[in-house]
């Protein structure tokens, strides 16, 4: 499993490292609290949300700043409340159990309040992937007058997210799983456009079945004619959308499992043996692979078989990425996690920079001000900046170009079945080769 990333400047976003001077500031850090973020070492992806928060923390603590982390919390939650928080960051960092200069309070996304806050500051760092999918002001508003910065949390999503981005090693194949909703449906129209293949199970399965016609349609259901949306945009990209051949149904009553459906109230909670030999197939020769989701209902030990066989299938990719905190949880318990995997604490934001190559967060950040005579509020006590070369706006540019250019790229090469359109794997029809 990947730990959080060396220092290295990902997408052109300045580092903690390119802030000036700390010591004496008051610095706000923009954090992930609406995320699972534990101590628990049970939990992978919530425990590296915690230390890489703690890490940024610790990183500016020991500079001599003092800290507020601020982000989506819960007054009254008993786990994101801010008192649950800075009592788990000690937890994480017992060198902040000491001192009084770490402080925690949630944010409300309003222009008018975000700015009385960061009046009050003197430096800026986002350190939250999940909250930069959007342009809120918490991630907008800061930069325009504050010294800015990527803590070391968004640090390292971004460091994992960059090769897929820009030069990702080929064929890349891409999984997708979970729970069958708007934003699922979004990674999926976003991985057919820069994945050469996507192996798809979890809650999407049963509506694209429907959408290619292996499954009777259900007219009230809108998600299978964004499905097929998404099945026209796979054939103009000339990239492959490989659906299961067979899944696993579950009726309301206790213990009825089958092969098929046997009545109305029937579910789909894993992809089926046939399936999982198939997806086993494209995997083998996959060069990269990011895998965002579970393909079964795993929290049920029944369902668990088709994620079990990924894993299993993905022993000499080289290059492996996973989200989602159900998956990454069964595979670490498991000790069946590819080795060396990397770990996205933000999957829906991952996916979303891989798609298009930056986030309006990211460049609130590049264009921040890097000197206290710079930033309209102009606190005189931060006086040195930290330069490097080449500038992080021409490190940007080169990455994003690269991203975008890379939209075209081919398709894989080996055979695929195809019997509803170009760029649509189905079972049962004659071969044909994507060029």
């Amino acid at each position: 499993m990947s730990q959080l990333s060396a220092p290295t400047e990902p997408f052109g976003v300045p580092l903690l490292e390119d802030l000036p001077d700390p010591a004496g500031a008051t610095v706000l850090v923009r954090a992930t609290l609406d995320l699972p973020i534990s101590a628990d070492p049970s939990s992978p992806l919530a425990r590296l949300r915690a230390e890489g928060l703690a890490a940024t923390v610790r990183w500016l603590v020991e500079r001599g700043a003092s800290v507020t982390v601020w982000g989506h919390g819960d007054d009254d939650h008993p786990r994101r409340s801010p008192a649950a928080v800075r009592a788990l960051l000690r937890e994480v960092e017992p060198s902040l159990a000491t001192g009084p200069r770490l402080h925690v309070r949630t944010c409300v996304e309003d222009a008018a309040t975000v700015a009385r806050v960061v009046a009050g500051h003197d430096l800026y760092v986002n350190d939250s992937l999940h909250d930069s999918l959007l342009p809120v002001p918490s991630v907008m508003v800061p930069p325009r007058s504050l010294p800015s910065a990527a803590g070391r949390s968004l640090q390292h999503d971004l460091a994992l997210v960059e090769p897929f981005a820009t030069r990702p090693d080929r064929p890349f194949v891409a999984v997708l799983g979970g729970e069958r909703t708007g934003g699922r449906l979004a990674n999926l129209e976003a991985l057919v456009l820069r994945a050469d293949a996507v192996l798809l199970g979890g809650g999407l399965a049963l509506p694209m079945l429907r959408a290619v016609g292996r499954e009777p349609t259900d007219p009230d259901d809108e998600m299978t004619w964004e499905c097929r949306r998404v099945l026209g945009l796979a054939q103009r990209v000339r990239h492959r959308l490989v659906v299961p051949d067979d899944l696993v149904w579950a009726s309301d009553g206790p213990g009825r499992i089958s092969a098929r459906r046997t009545g109305a109230g029937d579910r789909v909670v894993d992809i089926g043996p046939a399936s999982r030999l198939r997806f086993g197939e494209e995997l083998a020769g996959a060069g990269s692979v990011l895998w965002a989701g579970s393909v079964g209902r795993v929290e049920d030990e029944p369902f668990r078989a088709g994620t079990r066989a990924i894993a299993g299938a993905l022993g000499e990719t080289r290059t492996v990425l996973l989200g989602g905190d159900a998956l990454v949880d069964l595979l670490v318990r498991e000790e069946v996690a590819p080795p060396g995997a990397g770990l996205l604490t933000a999957t829906d934001s991952a996916i979303e920079l891989l798609k298009s190559g930056d986030l309006p967060a990211l460049t609130a950040l590049r264009q921040a001000p890097h000197r206290a005579s710079d930033s309209a509020v102009g606190h005189v006590r931060l006086q040195s900046v930290a330069k490097r070369s080449p500038s992080c706006a021409t490190r940007a540019s080169t990455a994003v170009g690269a991203n975008r250019s890379a939209s075209g790229s081919p398709a894989v090469s080996h055979a695929a079945t195809s019997s509803i359109v170009t760029g649509v794997d189905t079972p049962g029809a004659g071969t044909a080769r994507n060029e």
